[in-house]
């Protein structure tokens, strides 16, 4: 773990709305030193507390720690597994209550050590607390022991080697395979995407198995053979798309995102997020095609990056809770406060970027909606970027920060538009503002 502080060329690159592989590496790793502190706060913690599990969280994490002397890659790799952070800042919130969290959370800390020694091929063993005969390995997948009732909890003892790993209690065995995406009886392995163009390549977990995977929004249950299906071939065509025309925020999506987290779909409507505190972690539903996931994973690797960004300098002032600051933000229906507005202008920042692009790619009505898209978020982004200077709210670095973002806003004032797409977007836009100000009347 060491100190971070943002370099003055890499910040300037991300005021831009770019970043490219540097500055998304560099984020990365802040947040796996991140990840580091926050697990060691929750050993702390527990004993500060004097909290009945805290000899189990500090054992595992003697056995995390030395895996690390000999198998860096192994535990280097479950640290910066997305849902370690969710789970941390929930334990810290439960463990001075001495309440809550149930077996599931006192028992991912030995899992992620567990899942180390396996991807290590260490011989280690640890007793743990499973909730229904299950124990899930972060980032690899989850063994049930067959004879384990689906509600009982009963502690059982895992062991790791070689050749993998086995789960004993309840009177039977459940194997844990060295490679988690062979088959073993009782073993669900999280699957793994993969996508190759002009030599690169990108890889992604399909994580439907985690129960820290995503703090908000609606995760889906176990994926189904078609929908993974599905999933590869919508990454292959939306990697070729961002490797050929969009370089940037290929690189960025390599370097930032490891975990897809498939979401339901509300309604019908595809939908994706991105939690502050599951780095790496994109959330989506499955697209109707490649060139929406595309575009989603632009925005969200924005998101991203900022998120990680607001974890080493604040941009926006402490609000006050009497007499909070709310913003008219064009991509919400709700009144904002500074820092979502600021996270909303980001995000949309990259979404014009897309569309600005993507409309000399296309072709047709796919083109005019392109042209449209770009029209509408590059005075959305324009007009977020001006209520934010306004708004008396940024620090010193979040001035700097919201001026580039508008010295990239400003270059593309002049390319034009097709009068049908100009329209189009005028009225939209105007659709959304009306609908707006009567919602939000008071």
């Amino acid at each position: 773990m060491r100190r971070y502080t943002v370099p003055g060329d890499v910040f300037a690159t991300l005021a831009t709305g770019a970043g490219g592989e540097r500055a998304g590496r560099f984020l990365a790793s802040a947040e796996r030193s991140k990840h580091l502190l926050l697990v060691r706060n929750v050993v702390v913690m527990a004993e500060q507390h004097g909290h009945e599990r805290a000899w189990e969280l500090a054992h595992a994490y003697d056995l995390l720690a030395g895996l690390h002397e000999d198998h860096p890659h192994a535990v280097e790799r479950i640290l910066r597994h997305p849902p370690v952070g969710t789970w941390a800042l929930r334990m810290m919130k439960v463990i001075p209550r001495k309440t809550g969290g149930g077996p599931l959370a006192y028992a991912y800390l030995p899992s992620m050590a567990l899942a180390a020694a396996v991807i290590a091929g260490a011989t280690a063993s640890l007793d743990l607390v499973a909730s229904g005969g299950r124990v899930l390995l972060p980032s690899l997948g989850a063994a049930r022991l067959a004879t384990a009732h689906h509600r009982s909890t009963q502690r059982v003892t895992v062991r790791t080697g070689p050749d993998g790993g086995q789960v004993l209690g309840a009177g039977s065995v459940a194997t844990i395979p060295r490679d988690p995406e062979h088959y073993a009886e009782g073993w669900a392995g999280t699957r793994r995407l993969s996508a190759e163009h002009a030599s690169r390549t990108f890889a992604v977990l399909l994580d439907d198995l985690d129960p820290y995977r995503i703090p908000e929004g609606w995760p889906t249950g176990r994926q189904q053979p078609a929908a993974v299906r599905q999933w590869q071939q919508h990454l292959n065509a939306a990697w070729a798309l961002l490797v050929d025309h969009h370089p940037g925020y290929a690189e960025e999506v390599a370097a930032c995102v490891t975990t897809f987290v498939p979401l339901h779909r509300p309604g019908g409507r595809t939908v994706s997020s991105t939690s502050r505190h599951a780095f790496g972690s994109f959330a989506g539903s499955l697209p109707t095609d490649s060139r929406i996931l595309a575009a989603l994973l632009a925005h969200e690797v924005q998101h991203a990056k900022l998120w990680a960004l607001l974890d080493l300098i604040p941009l926006t002032l402490r609000e006050d809770r009497h007499r909070p600051v709310l913003l008219y933000a064009p991509w919400r229906d709700d009144p904002r406060p500074p820092i979502s507005h600021l996270q909303g202008a980001y995000a949309h920042l990259a979404v014009a970027a897309f569309w600005r692009v993507q409309r000399f790619v296309d072709h047709g009505e796919a083109a005019l909606r392109a042209h449209t898209e770009f029209a509408r978020w590059r005075q959305h982004t324009r007009d977020a970027i001006e209520t934010l200077r306004g708004s008396g709210r940024l620090t010193g670095a979040g001035l700097d920060f919201v001026n580039g973002m508008a010295s990239t806003i400003d270059r593309w004032r002049g390319d034009a538009i097709p009068a049908d797409a100009a329209q189009r977007a005028r009225a939209s836009s105007d659709d959304h503002y009306r609908a707006w100000r009567r919602r939000n009347q008071r």
